[in-house]
């Protein structure tokens, strides 16, 4: 009975509606005149045409004229047909939308969504600043975007905070947050409060022009982890006045790091976010002329003693609703001897009366740009101590937020239409598409804002996944060009397949900038033909000539270890670090090797022949040793030592501790020497005995000679 009410409801509506001079819609055309019942003349048939065959089939009849197009939308839509009629006459089978890679909306609606859909996570501002609800989170969202809350709190609780007391709070915060680069946020809140407790005077006690200013710095280090630093000034408005002289400062410092386990698995739908801070109150200045009670203390939320802050909060997105979880507590600093005064008098423990709360709650994402959150709080301290406000055993939260984007830059979608047309038509080419994911060639790695052109279309770029996907091509054949900045371009002529999507998946090479290195070795003044090899961010050999031009090499930027060796020279090294594009000039200067070996490599040792020689009661070692020390230089190099510890000892005569100085002073000298001929301190260790090891008698002089010396002992080969 409705439906056919309703089919002439609309009937009519169109037919009033093409008679209305304001109507914007086009008349619909006139009917035909109805035919008349005499036979019509024959139309003779033009110039060159075949006479039509014979058939027995009747003509067909003439066809029903059109209804206007939005008469045509009615009844499809009333019949449950997802089609439209447009304007030259093809019907409308569907439509598919899309927007393209990075101007997704910012908060869509997350009804309908799968369960593991990652736009079910929705970056809200929590009680103040992009976070869960009470813990700010360092994961932050688009920028451009601002988004405003009001939260509302109510508790009602007998016996709190003292015995025979009856306490009702009630507060409202208002906050609005603006994100003006991808890295930071901006963000201001204004809350006000009343409570009401019969222990209080007066009983009624309001709280209005609490403003709260911050500013957050975050970025992603890692796929999935976001850390970063939350700054905050707090301001508290005096009770009774609204002077500037009357309010009390506070700053709160916040380290922030939020992990979203979904990028390792989809099966695990959490973000998770840890909060570690200190607040700096001055919250006591704003009553200084008498003593306030417990119950007062929380009604004013005055502090006493500046407190440790440390949070944790957990996400669970999922479509719809996000359920939240969050832990926090706030540690008093600076108590004496690490109790609080009770209201009864008596000493309590400050841990016990620290706050502590849990919290429990809802964010409800079903809406577009609006999150709708609930929730409880609850205490986790029961003791009461003054100095320190009462943790209430509950607290219930409602609030909203919205997300605007004042700048127009998102959402740049496209609208894919398939018509379908009465007439018989020529076929178009069947449309496809390229897709397929680009990833780093050298560690497999997805890469995100990779550029890939198709002649003739728009490009595309890869999101967070390395996925990328084409507008429709109806070509068959397409150039396809992959860029990124710090990689290589790619380009692949692809053939299109006109039945399904095309995969092209790419690995790109990393453009890795060389540097050049030119090597030369000199000995006596004289070109010196070396072996000369690199060790280090990448390997390589080369040999220098008996000519003055040096050897060059082109490698990639970073630290190497330079090694030059040639026969009957001593071998050295060098550590060197050099930038890409750039050029770095090594020159070694070869010692010759010597008829006399004072130096034998034994493995875990390097035993020298003859001792090093110092100034008497010094460290400074005399110019006779240095070439035994460049002999230990050259055992260290050609036998590939990784790490020497220098060993200083002394004879027992003299004090026992100026013999315990000397040593180690002997030994570091040895050491630095060590490095000054290019051995990497990395690679040293240098300690001192005194006369703790001696390896002969000390009653000679013979005895006390070998006892004087310096040992170089091999910890890694």
């Amino acid at each position: 009975m409705l439906r056919p009410l309703l089919l002439l409801t609309i009937v009519s509506s169109v037919a009033l509606a093409q008679n209305d001079d304001w109507n914007t819609f086009p008349p619909a055309p006139k009917p035909a005149d109805p035919p008349k019942t005499e036979p019509a003349k024959a139309t003779p048939p033009p110039a060159n045409t075949p006479p039509p065959a014979p058939t027995s089939k009747p003509a067909d009849p003439p066809p029903a004229s059109k209804p206007p197009p939005r008469l045509q939308a009615a009844l499809n839509e009333m019949n449950g047909v997802d089609a439209g009629v447009s304007d030259d006459g093809t019907t409308i089978v569907s439509k598919k939308e899309r927007f393209e890679a990075g101007t997704e909306p910012h908060s869509p609606s997350t009804w309908g969504n799968a369960w593991d859909a990652k736009e079910n996570s929705r970056v809200t501002v929590g009680q103040v600043g992009v976070g869960n609800l009470w813990v700010p989170s360092a994961r932050l969202g688009g920028k451009g975007v601002v988004r405003v809350s009001l939260m509302g709190e109510y508790m009602n609780q007998q016996n709190f905070p003292v015995l025979q007391s009856q306490n009702i709070r009630s507060a409202v915060t208002f906050a609005a947050s603006f994100q003006p680069f991808d890295w930071g946020e901006i963000f201001v809140s204004y809350g006000a409060a009343a409570n009401t407790n019969n222990r209080t005077s007066p009983n009624l006690i309001q709280a209005l022009g609490d403003l709260s200013l911050g500013i957050k710095a975050s970025r992603e280090w890692a796929k999935g982890l976001h850390a970063g630093a939350d700054l905050r000034l707090l301001t508290f408005s005096g009770v009774g006045n609204q002077g500037i002289d009357r309010f009390a400062v506070g700053f709160r410092p916040t380290l922030l790091g939020t992990f979203d386990f979904r990028t390792l698995t989809k099966y695990v739908p959490l973000l998770f976010t840890l909060a570690l801070g200190f607040t700096l109150d001055s919250t006591s200045g704003l009553v200084t002329n008498q003593r306030l009670n417990a119950s007062e203390e929380y009604a004013l939320n005055v502090n006493r003693y500046h407190r440790f802050n440390f949070g944790i909060g957990a996400e669970l997105p999922f479509p719809i609703v996000t359920p939240t979880i969050e832990y926090s507590l706030a540690a008093p600093l600076g108590v004496a001897n690490g109790e609080l005064t009770g209201p009864d008098g008596k000493f309590i423990n400050a841990g016990a009366a620290m706050n502590q709360q849990l919290g429990l709650g809802l964010k409800i994402t079903a809406i577009k740009d609006l999150t709708l959150t609930t929730g409880f709080n609850f205490g986790l301290a029961r003791s009461v101590g003054l100095g320190v406000p009462a943790t209430p055993p509950w607290n219930f939260f409602i609030g909203a937020g919205f997300a605007i984007d004042p700048f127009q830059r998102g959402e740049t979608r496209f609208v894919e239409t398939i018509r379908e047309r009465k007439m018989e038509v020529a076929k178009a080419p069947a449309a496809t598409r390229v897709e397929g994911v680009v990833t780093d060639a050298s560690s497999g790695a997805a890469l995100s804002g990779v550029i890939v052109s198709l002649s003739g279309i728009k490009p595309a770029a890869t999101d967070e996944t390395g996925r990328y996907e084409s507008l429709p091509i109806t070509a068959k054949s397409v150039k396809v060009t992959v860029a990124r900045d710090g990689f290589k371009a790619v380009e692949r002529e692809v053939t299109v397949d006109a039945t399904k999507p095309t995969k092209l998946d790419l690995a790109l090479e990393p453009d890795v900038k060389k540097a050049k290195f030119e090597v030369s070795a000199t000995g006596n003044k004289k070109p010196v033909k070396a072996d000369i090899a690199f060790s280090g961010a990448s390997a390589a050999k080369l040999q220098t000539l008996e000519a003055p031009a040096p050897a060059e090499i082109e490698l990639p930027a970073g630290t190497y270890t330079i090694t030059a060796a040639a026969e009957g020279w001593l071998a050295q090294t060098r550590d060197v670090q050099v930038q890409a594009g750039g050029k770095l000039v090594v020159a070694f200067d070869l010692q010759p090797a010597p008829k006399k070996v004072l130096v034998i490599f034994k493995g875990d040792k390097i035993e020298i022949l003859q001792q090093v020689r110092f100034a008497t009661g010094k460290s400074t070692i005399l110019p006779e040793s240095f070439g035994l020390l460049q002999q230990v230089v050259d055992a260290i190099v050609k036998n590939n030592v990784r790490r020497v510890r220098v060993e200083g000892h002394t004879d027992n005569r003299g004090v026992k501790a100026q013999n315990q100085t000397l040593s180690e002073d002997r030994a570091r000298s040895v050491k630095e020497y060590l490095v000054a001929q290019g051995i990497d301190a990395e690679r040293l260790e240098s300690v001192g005995y005194g006369d703790s090891k001696p390896i002969a008698p000390n009653l000679t002089a013979r005895g006390r000679e070998l006892n004087r010396r310096v040992e170089f002992i091999v910890l890694d080969k």
